[in-house]
Formats: C-alpha cells, structure tokens, sequence
C-alpha cells in the first residue's frame, strides 16, 4: 500500500528543530500513525524522551540546543602568550542533569498529553534552572483512507546564571575567554515550542 503525506510545519519560538527535540515528536506521531490505521487503541503511558548525563565543558538548553561549550584550556584573549589556565573544574556538572518526557492517553479519545522535567545543571560557573514540559498530541480520521494528526508543546522557560573568575586584584572575567566580565553578554535560551499539522492520505 502506498502512502500519500502532506505535512505543514508551523514552529513557534526562535529555535529551530534538532535531533533531540524532534525525538518526542516522532516518537508520538508514529505511534499515533500506527493505530489510526489499526483497530487497536493508544498505550496508557509511554517515554518519549530520556536522557541522564554529567555535564563537562558542553551544557544544552533543555531541547537540545547548545548553550556553551567551554575548551579544557584558555589563555587570555587579551595576551595569546600568557598562561594556560584549566576550565574543567569550573565547568563540571555538580550532579547528573536527568531530562524526562512521559506521555498519558485520555481515555476514550484519540488524545495523548505530554509532560516534560529537565533537572537543569550547576557547576561552579553555570547554572541552568530545572523546568518543565507539556504538549499533547491527537489525530482525527476524515475518512477510510485519509488523517490529520496535531501535535503541540512548549518548555518553560530557563534560567541561565554564570559566574565570573576574579584574579588576584579582584578583576572579574568571564572564564571561557577571560575576558572583562563588564564586557561580557550573558547567555540566554529561547524556549521552543511547536505546533505541527500534518495530513495524511493513503492509496
């Protein structure tokens, strides 16, 4: 039997999709795929996404995005020929980041909803606040042999902190270059959230 799709993609937010991110909404939208064209049902529950790490030197947004990624060794911008100085211990995750989402069918209908946790991370120089997820997920049969699924979700939004490394006279600098903390833009994260269409016709 062939297949026929028509997708239509509206993103919200200024981030676009990568792997990660794209996970849960594949992961959802095949399994509401496959009973739209069975006579079986939706599982009570299910995991669409999980990851648990130690963050070193690289830290994401809770979607997946990089946010920094810091060099085991730096000099100075300011003099190339000065010392190395060692980032690692300044850039290590005090506690294991754990990134969850879970996804609960609504009984009697086509309908799943999503909820999301990312634990965030610290370290002596960074810290990303845990925040949370939800989206939901449903389809609806036009006929025989055509679908329209909808999927939706959003992360809250997160809370990037940093820490400057101060010298011997009490300058401040910003670790990853040192350089003037004054002079430094902080980071921030846009927090993604969706919202995707797609119609699909079978032969």
């Amino acid at each position: 039997m062939k297949n026929l799709a028509i997708y239509c993609l509206a993103m919200l937010g200024l981030q676009s999709a990568n792997a990660i991110e794209l996970t849960h909404r594949n992961y959802t939208f095949n399994a509401m795929q496959k009973i739209a064209w069975t006579s079986g049902s939706l599982p009570f529950a299910f995991v669409s996404e999980i990851d648990v790490r130690r963050e070193v030197n690289t830290f994401s947004s809770n979607s997946g995005l990089l946010v920094l990624n810091v060099l085991e060794k730096v000099t100075s911008e300011y003099d190339a020929t000065s010392n190395n100085y060692v980032m690692t211990p300044f850039y290590t995750g005090f506690k294991q980041r754990q990134h969850l989402i879970s996804n609960f069918s609504i009984p009697s209908t086509n309908t799943l909803l999503s909820i999301g946790f990312d634990s965030g991370s610290k370290s002596q120089k960074i810290s990303i606040s845990r925040t949370f997820f939800v989206g939901f997920s449903t389809y609806k049969k036009i006929d025989t042999k055509s679908a329209l699924f909808l999927m939706a979700g959003g992360w809250q939004k997160e809370r990037i902190k940093e820490q400057p490394c101060v010298d011997s006279y009490d300058r401040e600098y910003w670790c990853p270059a040192l350089t003037a903390w004054t002079d430094y833009k902080p980071l921030t994260a846009t927090p993604l959230r969706f919202a995707e269409v797609r119609y699909e016709r079978r032969f």
